[in-house]
Parts: structure tokens; C-alpha cells; sequence
């Protein structure tokens, strides 16, 4: 019944040979998919695991009940339907595949089998066949047919793979070369065999043509040179001579080429080049109707050819690699169901040389520093900046970037040519990328900032900042960096100056409890240059200061502690000195109390929370002095008068004053006070008015060093009590060194 490989059984145009080649369009991109799916051969895809495939005679899959269905067109429709998913895209090239030839399938199913058993250590052996999924029963025959058919090596398997796509795309010159890689007389298979006939007949006729072409052009006929020219191209698309004659002749019989009535216009880039067709034809003619070469210009050789088909979105096409240092020519034919249908439009030499990109600059003080994107294909680049001056030498220049620095105000132009080897060995250069710069001038930033405090407010003294406005600000975040260069930016605005208050000689009070990180700007115009800075606190203000003499050359202070504030700092001014006594902290204070040093003179004594930042400029704030007045003292004795037989003489008042320093004129007037006992123990007198006044001592009859003395005559029956007291607007300020009551009451 036909058991053995080779009856005339099955469809017609069945094979009588195993096929050498595919000979299917595409073929590549099938394997492609095949093979990102993990399929050995396109019959893996037909049947579910387990299942086996005939090919004797067609490609027929094993079904249930001992069935058999044919792999039609339908069948694949139907499966692709119900596997899906991964499967779908194989399963509809192999389908579209079945509809464009019967004997396709079976052919390519057969070509990959025999690939694998002729690869495979136990090829011969059917059992290897029927682990590749083929019908035991023809298993036998296959593998005896596979062991005895040609073997083809990798350069040859290659060829028969892309022999069917060169020809589809009227790649003839391809084809051809693939073809001579092959046996002669197609290895026993048929149409293969017929393919190479027909290749051989198409080279001929193109040859035929060029030749041809070649004579009338000899003979000056232009029209029929170009004519012949076509035909081969027709014949031949990927002909080089017939594509170089095409474009040669055609720009020769051109004429003007303002009358041309269409223009391929190139654009370079860094890059690519893109290529436009003006007027450009509809979307669909443009990439389906026209064929866009570049022709490469290669001194002593023979030009190189390449197809551009990568479509740009703007319209058009890109050129993804031109040669970089060449000189090409871009070139557009058009089509007519995929062959050449006319004359070329042909682009101007374009020398692929490429400037550079992103060509940016920025300026600062007497500076610019610019940036830009290299082709990938470049050497190197030429830099050169020119100023008023001329040109400007000691650039730093590096890869993509230059910096020029001590420059003088004006106008700059920046000019980048980029190198390129060019096809003989010598070095070409770009047009070159201009680009024009301006240096700005800027102020003279300040290098040195200090600050005195001075009286409750500070003074600020710097250097530099000759041609600028200096101005004293508060950054809300962290300062720029000293030197750093600053524009007018509304996104970052420069912060006011201080709004401090001013008192005289310049100072300025920073609010109590503020800690001012205080930084210098130099501004001219819209460009300003920050300086250096520091900090100025100004601890908060102490409140409910009081001080009062203790005696023994200390005086106590007591206040209200300040909110937030760790320790208190208590400063005296005496003498002309300024020394602070005691830095106490809030738990001594309220644990031991505040007691300071101080000597008889007068003296005020400051209070302030102590300040929390190192190395601040400490301004004390405003006010909160305590004034304490001298230590005046005005003591007074009772002196017993000389006894006289077996009386005493009237007894002495003795008024004496002790003043450090200069004799306020303000002292207050010392009254004696005498209160009787009316018959009992007197009562000392609590008030001046609390008795009888018995004498008075101006205060301006006191002098240190010189007591006034005075007899004490009261009139009063004994016993009473004497008391002094001191009245008058300074009397607060004066103390009075009282002496023991029992020497104070006459008996």
C-alpha cells in the first residue's frame, strides 16, 4: 500500500524526494517562534502531548477513535481558536502558510524532521522518529530515506533557509549568491531545483539589461540607457549596478533642480539622519510604495548600498547608523508591488559629520562652564571661546565640558567642531556648534564679617563688598555656602535685610530670646554673591529683679526665672568694671538662692538667661539693670556726758556719715526722736512723729571723717527713749547704723 517513502500517494504536488529546503517566506520568523515556545519541529504544535502525526503522505494528526485529521487550513484555523494564547501567532503563519501553498506544511514539517534525525547520535533507529512524534508505522521508511538524503552543512543549511525570502523580495544578486552555496541540480529536490533555474534565468536577463543599458549609453541615448537601467532593477532589486546606474543617470538627464517636482531632503543629528520625501505621499504609499537607499561614497572602492526602513513619526525615515567621516547620498525609488517602478529621487552629498548636542552654557563671576553630548562616532572634539578680546587661551576642556575661568565682562561665543575619521585616514571636521554666551558682571563678594555687641544692640563691620550692596539677612534655611553665586529667582527670593531697630551709632537690637544665624550678601543688580556669616543670640530678658545689700560686701538677688531658660547669668558693673559673678542654674537658685560680691559704691547689676549657642555673638537685652546706690551709712551715738561732783553733764549726740566715693548732694536730714515712759519703762518711738523731735541734723552738715556733735537737752522728766531717723528724698538710699536700744533710753 505505499509503506515506503516516495509513492505517488497523497495531495497533488506531493513530494516524491524529501524537500532540501523549506523555500517558505518568513521561515526564519517562524522558527523564531517555534523555538521561544520550546517546540522541536512545527508538528509539536499540531497534536496534544502523547499524540503522533503521519507524513508519508500529508500531515495528518492523531485523533480519538483512531482518526486521522487532515492539517488543512480549517484545522489550523480551528486550532489556533482552541489553544491560543503562546500558540496563536505560529499557529496563524502556519496557517497562512497552508493557504498560500498545500504542500507547504508537509514540506516544512518534513525539512525540520530530517534536520533533527540527521543531527541525532541514534538518527537510523525509528524508535528516535517516534520520540519526535512520528507514526510507528512510517517511522521505518522515514528514518532509511533521512539517513540517505543529503546532509548540508551550517553555511548551506543557512542558505535554503533564506533563499525563498531573497527571492520574494526580488533580491536577486542575494539569491544568486546563496544559490552557488548549494549542490547543483538541487539534491534530488524538484522544486528547489525549479527555483534555481528561475533565479539563474532572472540573473541572466538582468545582466542582459545592464549590458544593454550600458551600450545605449555609449551611443548617447540617455532615455533608453535609463529605461534598460530600470528593467534590471526590476529584474534585480538589490543589483548594486543597476541601483548606482539608476541614480547616476537619472541626476545626469535631472536638469534644474528648482523644476524638480520632487525634493529628498536630508537632516542630520548627532546620531541619525533623517530623510523626507516633499511632497510626501500618504502614510500607506510612503512606507509600502517607496524604497529609501543610502549610498556610501568609499574612495578607491565600490559603493556600499544599504536600505533604510525604520519610518521616523514626523514622516519620513531614519537612518539609525549612518557612517560617520563618509560622504553619502540618500536615494528613494518607488514601488510597485514590491519592485522598482521608476526613477530615484536623489538627495545632495551629505558629509556624515555630525555636531555635537545639548550644547549649554552657564556664567557665573567672571566664569562660564558649558556642557554637550558627543557623537557616539566622534574622535574628539575642537573647542575655541572668543571674547571681546579675541580668542581665549587656558579653557579647561574635557570630555563633554569646558570651564573658563577669570574672564572680564562682555559678550562670548562658544564654538564645538567634532572630529571624525574619514575613509582615507584623515581627520574631518563638523560645521560646528555656536553658541553664544555673555559674562554678567557681578559684585565683589564680602570675605569677613564681625559683630561687637555694644550697649544692648550689636555693630557689624566686614571687608569687601567694594562695588556691591551689602545687606545683613536671616536665610530661613540653611545659608548658601560663602562665595556661592545667586540670581533673582522669584522660586527662591533673597531674604530682606534684618528688621532689626537701629540705635544711634549704627547698632542694631535683635529681638530678646532670638537665636540669628547672621549672613552677609553682596548684591548688584540681579545677581548677588553670598558671604560668610554668624550668630547673634540675644537671651531672653530677666524679670522681677531685686537686690538688696547684706552686709559683709555681698548682696543677695532675687527675680523671676525665665521660660526655657537652663542657667542665669548675673553681670555687675562697678568702678568702671564689668565682671560676671555667678552663672547659676535654675535648681541652685531655687535650692541656695543668688548671692553676688559687690564693694560699698554704687553698682547695677544685669540679669540674662545664659546663652545656648557656642561661639555666638551675645547681645544682652534691652533694659532689665538694677540700680544699687552706694552703701551711705549714717550712724549715730548717744555719748553720756562728764559726771560733775555727783552729777553728769548733758549727754552728746554724735552724728557720724560714712560715704565711699563722692557725697551725694541729695543726703537726708537726721531727726532725734525722745518718747516718755509716763511712768512705766518707755517704748522706743516707732515713726519720726512718734514722740517729741528733739534735734536735727541737716544733711548737708555731714561730711565723711567729720562727726557732728551736738548736746542732747530734752526737758523731759526721765525715763524716756530715744530713737534717730532719717527723712527726705534720699533717705532710702542712705542706711542708718543704729546703736543698741539699752544706750538709747535716759533713766
Amino acid at each position: 500500500m505505499g509503506l515506503e517513502f516516495g509513492h505517488n500517494l497523497g495531495l497533488r504536488r506531493a513530494l516524491r524526494g524529501l524537500p532540501l529546503s523549506p523555500l517558505v517566506p518568513g521561515y526564519g520568523r517562524l522558527v523564531s517562534q517555534q523555538r521561544a515556545l520550546g517546540l522541536r519541529h512545527i508538528g509539536d504544535a499540531l497534536v496534544e502531548r502523547g499524540r503522533v502525526l503521519r507524513v508519508l503522505d500529508g500531515v495528518f494528526a492523531e485523533g480519538g477513535a483512531r482518526r486521522w485529521q487532515h492539517m488543512s487550513a480549517d484545522r489550523l484555523r480551528q486550532l489556533g481558536a482552541t489553544r491560543g494564547g503562546a500558540y496563536g501567532p505560529l499557529l496563524d503563519q502556519l496557517e497562512a502558510v497552508q493557504l498560500r501553498d498545500p504542500a507547504a506544511l508537509r514540506r516544512i514539517l518534513l525539512y525540520q524532521l530530517v534536520e533533527l534525525l540527521q543531527a541525532h547520535p541514534q538518527g537510523s533507529d525509528p524508535g528516535t522518529a517516534v520520540a519526535l512524534g512520528v507514526c510507528p508505522q512510517e517511522a521505518g521508511p522515514l528514518v532509511r530515506v533521512a539517513a540517505a538524503h543529503l546532509r548540508l552543512n551550517k553555511e548551506q543549511r543557512r542558505a535554503v533557509e533564506e533563499l525563498a525570502d531573497a527571492w520574494a523580495d526580488g533580491k536577486v544578486r542575494r539569491a544568486a549568491g546563496l544559490a552557488a552555496l548549494l549542490p547543483a541540480g538541487g539534491g534530488g529536490d524538484a522544486l528547489l531545483r525549479r527555483r534555481l533555474a528561475e533565479i539563474a534565468e532572472r540573473v541572466k536577463e538582468a545582466d542582459d539589461a545592464l549590458d544593454a543599458a550600458r551600450e545605449a549609453e555609449r551611443a548617447g541615448d540617455a532615455r533608453a540607457a535609463e529605461d534598460r537601467t530600470l528593467r534590471a532593477a526590476r529584474l534585480a532589486s538589490d543589483c548594486p549596478r543597476a541601483l548606482l546606474g539608476l541614480v547616476r543617470l537619472h541626476r545626469a538627464g535631472q536638469g534644474d533642480p528648482a523644476e524638480a517636482r520632487e525634493v529628498l531632503t536630508v537632516l542630520p543629528a548627532p546620531e541619525a539622519v533623517t530623510v523626507a520625501l516633499s511632497p510626501m505621499p500618504p502614510a500607506a504609499d510612503a512606507v509600502n510604495g517607496t524604497r529609501v537607499l543610502r549610498l556610501t561614497r568609499v574612495p578607491g572602492g565600490p559603493t556600499g548600498i544599504a536600505e533604510i526602513t525604520d519610518a521616523s513619526p514626523a514622516g519620513g525615515w531614519v537612518d539609525h547608523s549612518p557612517p560617520f567621516g563618509h560622504e553619502v547620498r540618500y536615494a528613494a525609488l518607488p514601488l510597485r508591488d514590491g519592485r522598482i517602478d521608476g526613477p530615484p529621487v536623489v538627495s545632495d552629498v551629505l558629509l556624515v559629520a555630525p555636531d555635537v548636542s545639548g550644547l549649554r552654557s552657564t556664567t557665573g563671576r567672571g566664569r562660564i562652564e558649558a556642557t554637550w553630548t558627543e557623537p557616539s562616532g566622534a574622535l574628539g572634539v575642537r573647542v575655541q571661546l572668543v571674547g571681546p578680546g579675541g580668542p581665549v587661551d587656558g579653557a579647561d576642556v574635557r570630555t563633554g565640558a569646558l570651564a573658563a575661568t577669570g574672564l572680564g565682562v562682555g559678550p562670548y561665543v562658544l564654538r564645538v567642531h567634532c572630529r571624525y575619521r574619514s575613509p582615507d585616514g584623515a581627520v574631518i571636521e563638523s560645521a560646528g556648534a555656536e553658541h553664544p554666551v555673555s559674562v554678567d558682571p557681578w559684585p565683589t563678594p564680602v570675605d569677613r564679617l564681625d559683630a561687637t555687641a555694644v550697649h544692648g544692640s550689636v555693630r557689624f563691620s566686614w571687608s569687601g563688598g567694594e562695588d556691591a550692596d551689602v545687606r545683613l539677612v536671616a536665610w530661613p534655611a540653611d545659608p548658601p555656602e560663602p562665595g556661592a553665586e545667586l540670581t533673582d529667582d522669584p522660586a527662591r527670593p533673597w531674604p530682606a535685610p534684618l528688621p532689626w531697630d537701629t540705635v544711634t551709632g549704627g547698632g542694631l537690637v535683635p529681638p530678646p530670646g532670638s537665636v540669628t544665624r547672621v549672613s552677609a550678601l553682596a548684591v548688584l543688580g540681579p545677581r548677588a554673591v553670598a558671604g560668610p556669616g554668624l550668630v547673634v543670640e540675644c537671651p531672653p530678658a530677666v524679670a522681677g529683679a531685686r537686690v538688696e545689700r547684706v552686709g559683709g560686701g555681698r548682696a543677695r538677688v532675687t527675680f523671676d526665672w525665665p521660660a526655657e531658660a537652663g542657667e542665669v547669668a548675673a553681670t555687675v558693673e562697678q568702678d568702671g568694671a564689668s565682671t560676671v559673678h555667678r552663672v547659676v542654674a535654675r535648681s541652685t537658685y531655687v535650692r541656695e538662692g543668688l548671692y553676688v560680691d559687690v564693694a560699698p559704691s554704687a553698682f547695677s547689676l544685669t540679669l540674662s538667661a545664659a546663652p545656648r549657642t557656642p561661639d555666638a555673638v551675645v547681645v544682652p537685652p534691652p533694659g532689665g539693670a538694677v540700680r544699687v546706690p552706694a552703701d551711705i551709712t549714717v550712724s549715730y551715738r548717744i555719748v553720756p556726758g562728764a559726771r560733775r561732783a555727783l552729777r553728769r553733764g548733758p549727754s552728746l549726740l554724735r552724728v557720724t556719715l560714712s560715704c565711699p566715693g563722692e557725697v551725694p548732694d541729695d543726703l537726708p536730714e537726721f531727726v532725734l526722736v525722745a518718747r516718755p515712759g509716763n511712768g512705766r519703762d518707755p517704748v522706743r518711738p516707732r515713726t519720726p512723729t512718734d514722740g517729741t523731735t528733739l534735734l536735727r541734723v541737716g544733711g548737708a552738715t555731714l561730711s565723711p571723717g567729720s562727726p557732728v556733735e551736738l548736746p542732747v537737752s530734752s526737758g523731759l522728766r526721765p525715763p524716756y527713749a530715744l530713737r534717730g531717723f532719717l527723712l527726705g528724698e534720699g533717705a532710702a538710699d542712705v542706711r542708718l547704723d543704729e546703736p543698741s536700744p539699752t544706750t538709747l533710753v535716759v533713766r
